[in-house]
């Protein structure tokens, strides 16, 4: 059976180092700090990950340390056993880090709530996590 797809291209940027990026989209502590949901996520390629209180599985096909995130990712609402591809580009700006993010192969039927959930569940509570992250740092100094 062919599934329609079709792709979500977000850019966010972000008041972050991309190491800093880099760590909370891979680290399972700080993956459940930003989101508020459980996850599980090896930091190796073919390593496995849950997130979203496992609603959202997969594995990591490639890892370029701070700068490139590729994954075989599904959502348990994708028809069959579908899978589709996440790449994440990270990249080093004046003001902290522009992600370029590419969801490929995303069953359409998907597309539109799923559009929504990155920026809602992702993107909205990362920007935050910094806000916060970086204000407690600053607090702390003084």
């Amino acid at each position: 059976m062919q599934i329609k797809s079709d792709n979500i291209f977000q850019v966010v940027e972000l008041n972050a180092k991309p190491s800093e990026v880099y760590e909370a989209l891979m680290s399972s502590k700080e993956h459940r700090d930003f989101t508020r949901m459980k996850a599980s996520i090896s930091k190796e390629e073919g390593g496995s990950f849950e997130t979203c209180n496992k609603r959202v599985s997969g594995f990591t096909t490639k890892l370029v340390k701070n700068k490139k995130i590729v994954q075989a990712w599904r959502h348990k609402n994708f028809p069959g056993q579908q899978f589709s591809v996440v790449d994440i580009e990270l990249e080093k700006t004046r003001t902290g880090t522009r992600l370029n993010f590419n969801h490929i192969g995303v069953p359409d039927i998907c597309a539109g709530w799923l559009t929504e959930m990155w920026r809602k569940t992702y993107w909205l509570p990362l920007e935050t996590y910094f806000e916060k992250k970086h204000r407690g740092k600053l607090a702390t100094a003084q």
